[in-house]
């Protein structure tokens, strides 16, 4: 009956689905000061910090910050595009500072 009850509810309720991947609005930080996305998204290729590795470039370089932004958004390279799902424009603009006044 609880089944029942739940289904019913699901099946009235609003026509539109939820989005499987809303954006991330969370600014969590990891021990450096770099959002918790920065280290699942960024920080394989770029390093802990930013200041890149190998092949890969120190971040932001000379972007200002919607140019860094829209560079992770629509991807360069052998770096691929990477939407809100994986990182937050919130989290984009909190690295952004931390990268270009905090990193020592």
């Amino acid at each position: 009956m609880a089944v029942t009850l739940t289904l019913t509810a699901v099946a009235c309720g609003d026509d539109e689905a939820p989005n499987p991947n809303p954006p991330r609005e969370q600014t969590e930080t990891s021990t450096s000061g770099l959002s918790t996305g920065f280290k699942e998204v960024c920080a394989t290729c770029h390093g802990e910090e930013g200041r890149g590795k190998g092949r890969y470039p120190s971040i932001p370089g000379n972007k200002d910050e919607s140019a860094f932004i829209a560079i992770v958004r629509s991807g360069r390279g052998d770096m691929p595009a990477t939407d809100a799902s994986r990182i937050s424009d919130a989290e984009l603009r909190s690295d952004y500072a931390w990268l270009t006044t905090k990193r020592r």
